[in-house]
């Protein structure tokens, strides 16, 4: 199927990596059972089959404040696990039903969980697809993050964002006056094609050899989606002529509710993935340039990883939890798939933390041991240079380096390991998951407060908030060290040069004007997804003062002032990749 736009104007495998690589020394013992804690914090009870099947499944409350207490932490890394996890349980569970079966219309009340079916039922393998009529374009099963505004719909180009999301039929407006609309559209909406600007990532068409072009192969794509309070507070100060000179996203002062975003990632699936029923798929829009027009199609994707951010009290900086999708390195025969990434890049340099002509480290902390994974060096992306090349003649745009393998460095914790054999346990117990897609998916890790790195390997008392320091998701941000073992900030040194040369500034506070925070929390060099989201400040001005930080790159001047988004392309120009590459870079 193809439509017309118109134009208006993980965790196992983890454990494995170079010995050359990594050095491991053990931690003195931290406990990570209840029994230090102090507060009452019933989203960090352990997970049982009642959790799998409650109908509806219910939003975890909020976690009580931490105490930041090192050596008598009130909550553990396990019970926020498990908060993760009934989170994930809540928000991929079946959107409610309004009814409506006709062309254009929304068949759900978006946002708003189903009341008479759980988690359970979502986890159908046919899912999707039994919600399809012939007198629709959307299907009446969605997920209830599926439901959520679209970042176009948050944004539209040209006009502020508008009506009841809860009973907003899906339209999609992108810059260039390309327009997708609710008759032709779906919830899913695939209008990303890299990881924030700096790579494109792929699966092998073939084995586990990248082609020739890797453009041949099946690339990853991406969304972003904002739930109805957050989208409601920015349609609430939207103003193009006049945006606000700083904003703080629910809750706040005058806002209770919390701010959710989800960003997703899915594969393009062949009939043997489809068949195999180890993912959730659906029928999802992505786009191609055809005769210099962009052009929306249709096709079913395998959602491989997803990200759920939510804004809370005593969490002003969000927590970050990330799932993934178990198949992606290693086939389910235990066989290298091959995934790697293109880079939009061919340099890249550090700041001035890191001493010319050293390879710069990263401290990882499991909740049992500390492990130095070294990055590589400085200078030219390739092999000679610490990166692991993919030998072979690949077609290439002139800046771009790789194929580069995907690799997991060793971030596991014990803590996330423990709790996912516990939901995998529950789910083998409870008959309705025999066949369900979400035994597939594993809890990646989570961030709840910033922090600053563990100094060192050595023996000492470890901060137990470094552990998932450097938060990543295999699928969502691939490469070392530009977003995966990322801290700090980023810098194109030379934005209006040919020659791209990325700055990691690993140096860099990057938790910056955030009210809730304890005193100097401002000073904190971040790492991972909550380092990364630090450097999205609305305005980017680090010298003046506003704030606080909001932690979305879905906010911004261009956003703000009616820009809007554009729709990333199949096969988008060299050029236009390019441009990209500057888009999420701060300061």
């Amino acid at each position: 199927m193809k439509t017309r736009i118109i134009m208006f104007g993980a965790l196992a495998s983890a454990l494995a990596m170079s010995a050359s690589c990594t050095k491991t020394e053990p931690n003195v013992a931290v406990s990570s059972t209840s029994n230090d804690q102090t507060t009452s914090f019933p989203g960090g009870a352990p997970i049982t089959p009642a959790d799998l099947t409650a109908t509806p499944a219910p939003l975890p409350a909020a976690p009580p404040a931490y105490n930041y207490d090192p050596y008598k932490p009130n909550i553990t890394h396990a019970e926020y696990a498990r908060f993760a996890w009934r989170q994930f349980i809540h928000f991929n569970s079946p959107a409610q039903q309004n009814g409506v079966n006709a062309a254009g219309k929304s068949p759900v009340v978006r946002g708003v969980i189903d009341t008479t079916r759980n988690f359970a039922a979502s986890g159908a393998v046919d899912f999707h697809q039994s919600g399809k009529t012939a007198d629709s374009n959307f299907s009446s099963n969605q997920l209830l993050w599926e439901t959520f505004a679209h970042r176009s719909e948050l944004f539209p180009a040209g006009s502020a964002p508008k009506g009841n999301l809860a009973s907003l039929d899906p339209e999609y407006v992108f810059q260039e006056g390309a327009k997708v609309a609710s008759t032709d559209a779906r919830f899913n909406n695939l209008d990303e094609n890299t990881q924030i600007g700096q790579n494109q990532i792929f699966f092998p068409k073939n084995g586990n050899t990248p082609s020739a072009n890797p453009q041949d192969d099946h690339i990853i794509l991406f969304q972003a989606k904002v739930s109805p309070v957050e989208y409601d507070y920015v349609k609430s100060i939207y103003n193009a002529d006049k945006p606000p000179t700083s904003l703080e996203l629910p809750p706040n002062g005058t806002n209770q509710g919390e701010s959710v975003e989800v960003k997703s990632a899915w594969r393009e699936m062949t009939p043997e993935l489809i068949a195999s029923g180890r993912y959730h798929t659906a029928e999802a829009l992505y786009y191609y340039k055809e005769n210099g027009k962009t052009q929306a199609r249709v096709a079913t994707f395998g959602l491989v990883g997803v990200h759920i951010l939510r804004k809370m009290e005593n969490y002003p900086t969000f927590v970050y939890t990330t799932f993934e999708q178990v198949d992606s390195l290693t086939t389910p025969g235990k066989q290298d798939t091959g995934l790697y990434v293109i880079n939009l890049y061919d340099q890249l340099q550090y700041d001035a933390s890191v001493a010319s002509g050293t390879r710069p480290t990263a401290i990882l902390n499991s909740g049992t041991s500390r492990t130095a994974v070294t990055l590589p060096l400085a200078g030219a992306i390739d092999a000679a240079h610490g990166y692991d090349v993919v030998p072979g003649s690949f077609d290439l745009p002139r800046g771009f380096s790789g194929p580069i393998r995907v690799q997991n460095p060793p971030v596991a914790t014990l803590d996330v390991s423990t709790v996912n054999a516990e939901v995998q346990q529950a789910m083998a117990q409870t008959p309705a998951f025999k066949d369900s897609v979400w035994r597939y998916y594993r809890l990646v890790g989570l961030q709840v407060l910033p922090t600053n790195e563990d100094s060192s390997i050595t023996p000492s008392k470890p901060d137990p908030l470094t552990q998932d320091y450097y938060l990543a998701n295999i699928v969502i941000e691939s490469s070392q060290p530009g977003i995966q073992l990322f801290k700090g900030g980023v810098k194109d040194p030379h934005p209006s040069k040919q020659d791209f040369t990325l700055e990691a500034k690993r140096g860099l506070a990057s938790i910056r004007n955030v009210k809730g925070l304890p005193p100097k929390s401002d000073q904190l060099v971040m790492g991972g997804c909550m380092g990364c989201h630090g450097n999205a400040q609305y305005p980017r001005d680090k010298d003046t003062g506003l704030g606080p930080s909001i932690f979305s790159f879905l906010i911004n001047k261009d956003t703000m002032t009616g820009q809007g988004f554009s729709a990333d392309v199949r096969n988008e120009a060299p050029s236009e990749l390019r441009k990209k590459r500057l888009e999420y870079l701060a300061y």
